[in-house]
């Protein structure tokens, strides 16, 4: 079990989730961010594509987690670039 995503957590790249997320689904008071969400940073623009937590469902989509991957393509070159959710400072909710 890993700690749970929300929207504003960091990647390793520091890129930010962003959005949508599942407004119903709080973790801290914060909506805690799913498979599909948007990535948006320097670094990489994307959406999370993988995740570790498909039987904690939000929503009807798997819940986000610490080390959840991150696709997308470097907004200034264009080249394709993968990363993981690294910063969740949510250790008491564990998905």
């Amino acid at each position: 079990m890993t700690p749970a995503a929300t929207l504003a957590n960091l990647t390793a790249t520091g890129d930010v989730i962003t959005a949508v997320g599942s407004p119903v689904n709080l973790v801290n008071g914060i909506p805690q961010a799913c498979l599909g969400d948007m990535v948006t940073g320097p670094v990489c623009v994307g959406a999370i594509s993988v995740t570790t937590a498909v039987n904690f469902i939000v929503k009807g989509r798997p819940a986000a987690d610490l080390s959840s991957v991150v696709s997308g393509v470097n907004p200034v070159t264009g080249v394709p670039v993968a990363t993981a959710v690294a910063v969740v400072p949510n250790v008491n909710r564990l998905v």
